[in-house]
């Protein structure tokens, strides 16, 4: 059973799940990718090495351009952490994978640049300002993963779940704030148990996901890309 997760969440990065959004382009690219495995050299394997460094995977200096244990590793322990077959070769769902990883990883480093925007219900811009879904309009698009703007409870339909324990940054985490039925709020993940969002008390803040408030409002989280 837990193989055939696996395969589904892997076709789904792909295929992309009802409501996410694929790059222009980017089915047609991973179709011609060819899969890098051990013995492999060259500028991919190199590239490939350079992103799972950044991602924190790659146990190693630097990138050598050689696929040897060290980058097998690297990748076996990344397809892992995205729920992917572990086969430790990069193939094209790997890599469209790791692609997604690095863009995520920067969107995340960028949303630390509008701390203290204030909130404005509706809002969509840093001025003047932002609301939690506007933020995550704002912050995908800017990034290059077309979106259309929409409410928290219509992104909480879009992508597929993922567990807590499988959060990556850039994953988008929801809350019922009010206590009814329909998640109210959306943050971004952004890794060690701490999320980004618009909050109508402090503007785009930084908080724990488990604390005293946000822990009890905790509702799931959705991978959109």
């Amino acid at each position: 059973m837990k193989k055939s997760v696996t395969f589904l969440l892997a076709a789904l990065i792909l295929s992309g799940p009802a409501g996410a959004v694929l790059l222009p382009g980017a089915g047609q690219a991973q179709a011609a990718s060819a899969v890098l495995s051990v013995g492999v050299t060259g500028g991919a394997v190199t590239q490939l090495q350079s992103n799972l460094l950044s991602l924190g995977f790659f146990d190693y200096p630097s990138a050598t351009g050689y696929y040897g244990s060290y980058t097998q590793a690297a990748v076996s322990e990344f397809q892992s952490s995205y729920a992917l077959p572990v086969t430790g070769q990069a193939d094209a769902i790997t890599a469209e994978a790791v692609r997604r990883a690095v863009l995520k990883q920067s969107l995340v480093q960028d949303t630390y640049s509008y701390i203290g925007i204030p909130y404005i219900w509706g809002g969509a811009t840093p001025s003047p300002g932002f609301d939690c879904s506007g933020f995550i309009y704002y912050m995908y698009s800017k990034f290059g993963v077309p979106q259309t703007r929409t409410t928290t409870v219509n992104l909480f339909k879009q992508g597929y779940t993922v567990y807590k324990s499988m959060l990556r940054p850039g994953d988008l985490v929801f809350f019922r704030i009010a206590g009814g039925t329909d998640v109210d709020h959306v943050g971004i993940y952004a890794g060690n148990g701490a999320f980004i969002s618009a909050t109508s008390s402090k503007g785009i803040y930084v908080q724990q996901l488990d604390n005293s408030y946000w822990g009890p409002r905790y509702a799931g989280a959705r991978r959109i890309y």
